[in-house]
């Protein structure tokens, strides 16, 4: 495995049972982080705020990104703030909304304000990293990205999250821009040639698994189930303590997770304006 970082000592753990407490706890890592603004704001960049226990996220130009996370009962007297950080704008956020922050008081609510279910957003998964190392397969390597690399990786991203033309750029340039050599982003190649993309994000001793794409022509080669596997190892040598993942529920991403020793927490419901696109 090149250019992971290690820890100088790891243990094996079990796999914690899903309690109330920790699936609270993975709906908190699964939204994004808030950032305090400092200079001007970049067109097409993300903003990420709080309101109580609710992140709000929101971008206007580039890769959409009108999503509010862990929205309950509690910040209920916050919903008319909520949805003017976006109005405000021009913009129509989709809620998401986990089993353990669901209550009639929230759809009654969101149902005022114009919004209904359309959808079962993504399955949400958590596990913890592998105790022995693998290895990808002979016709697959992984590398861990560099400067070097980074126009490979962005391009490889692009095509293999088939991203529409409309936001294809301003997010292949934010991908380039917020590159440091420090994160865990990864390319698999097949033959030499770039197949698929992944990263790992490590926030409070939890490893994040994200960005998993493979381009069309190197699709059903398992890519992406190596780039899991490697994930899980590299979140291992960086002592992590816990995993989560999120995929659309019975997709190839789902079950390569699954496949990978990750086991489903909850599935998310997704809230849009009714006439909202």
């Amino acid at each position: 495995m090149p250019n992971v970082v290690t820890a100088d000592h790891v243990v094996k753990r079990d796999v914690p049972l899903l309690s109330p407490e920790l699936a609270r706890r993975i709906e908190r890592l699964v939204a994004p982080e808030p950032v305090v603004s400092v200079g001007p704001a970049v067109p097409g960049g993300v903003i990420v705020v709080r309101f109580g226990r609710t992140i709000a996220a929101k971008a206007k130009g580039g890769r959409p990104s009108n999503k509010v996370f862990c929205f309950g009962p509690d910040d209920l007297s916050r919903l008319d703030d909520i949805l003017a950080f976006y109005t405000s704008e021009g913009l129509e956020p989709e809620f998401y909304l986990t089993p353990t922050g669901f209550t009639r008081a929230v759809g009654a609510a969101l149902s005022a304000a114009g919004f209904a279910q359309f959808d079962f957003q993504q399955a949400i998964l958590y596990g913890v990293p592998s105790n022995e190392l693998t290895s990808p397969p002979p016709h697959i390597t992984i590398e861990r990205v560099t400067a070097d690399s980074l126009e490979d990786y962005v391009c490889t991203m692009a095509a293999g999250f088939e991203m529409p033309v409309e936001w294809r750029d301003a997010a292949m340039n934010d991908a380039r821009r917020s590159f440091r050599g420090d994160e865990q982003r990864f390319l698999a190649r097949v033959g030499g040639e770039p197949a698929a993309v992944a990263t790992l994000r490590v926030r409070d001793g939890v490893a994040s698994l994200g960005g998993g794409a493979t381009v069309p022509a190197h699709r059903r080669k398992g890519c992406h189930l190596a780039l899991v596997r490697h994930r899980l190892d590299a979140a291992y040598l960086l002592g992590c303590t816990l995993v989560i993942g999120g995929a659309n529920y019975g997709s190839g991403s789902f079950r390569n997770q699954l496949r990978g020793g990750l086991r489903l927490a909850y599935v998310e419901s997704g809230w849009r304006r009714m006439g909202a696109q």
